[in-house]
């Protein structure tokens, strides 16, 4: 269907913004036809004010640069590169992968200790568990291998979840990911949730209890 003469009118003029132009080219080449892609560059030509002033900046003459920017056009990579350049862009190469950061951010961790000493909470704590070992499966301390406390870990029945309580310096918004060790050698990974009042879910959906575990490793993203 031949675009009406408002909308191209309209299209040509938002492509004189360098910005409009650049997402508007790569958007016809993820679309993977080389005609697209053609044709959209035709409208940036256009822009930029024609194949005739196009043709007076660069080497390429009228009736090459019509054949070209055509639906039959077969560019040579020298007359493309030309032309990308002669209205302002040029041709360049990225990751394949989407979300690939161009640099990777500093990671630094911060392990920490399960204590055996139980912290104790009220009766009531251990009355909406349904396991007869709940009292075993309470709150532990959990310090630094400075021996700085720095909270609590419990896991919550009703999410299902192990949870650590921070009371101490942990940043807790930077933690990106954590490794769980327990006493029998086992090492788990996940990614950590924050949810607020100092509360970082560990897990979920997995019944691991405090007293099983004797050290977490937390990612820090500095």
């Amino acid at each position: 269907m031949a675009k009406s003469k408002s909308y191209q009118n309209n299209l040509i003029e938002s492509l004189k913004d360098p910005t409009e132009a650049a997402e508007y080219l790569n958007a016809a080449l993820e679309d993977g036809e080389t005609e697209v892609f053609l044709l959209a560059l035709r409208d940036v030509v256009d822009s930029y004010g024609g194949i005739g002033k196009l043709a007076a900046s660069t080497s390429l003459n009228r009736e090459s640069l019509y054949r070209m920017l055509s639906t039959k056009g077969n560019p040579e990579f020298f007359s493309l590169s030309t032309v990308l350049d002669a209205v302002g862009f040029r041709l360049a190469v990225e990751p394949k992968a989407a979300g690939i950061p161009k640099a990777q951010s500093a990671v630094s961790k911060i392990v920490l200790h399960a204590s055996i000493a139980h912290v104790k909470e009220p009766a009531a704590t251990y009355a909406l568990a349904a396991d007869t070992e709940s009292r075993a499966k309470a709150a532990v301390s959990v310090r630094t291998t400075e021996d700085k406390d720095v909270g609590t870990l419990t896991f919550d029945f009703s999410a299902g979840a192990l949870v650590l309580q921070v009371t101490g310096d942990i940043p807790l918004k930077r933690v990106q990911d954590v490794e769980i060790q327990t006493r029998d050698g086992k090492i788990l990974s996940g990614e950590v949730s924050f949810e607020g009042k100092n509360r970082l879910v560990l897990l979920r959906q997995k019944r691991i209890f405090p007293k099983d575990i004797s050290q977490i490793t937390l990612s820090i993203v500095e």
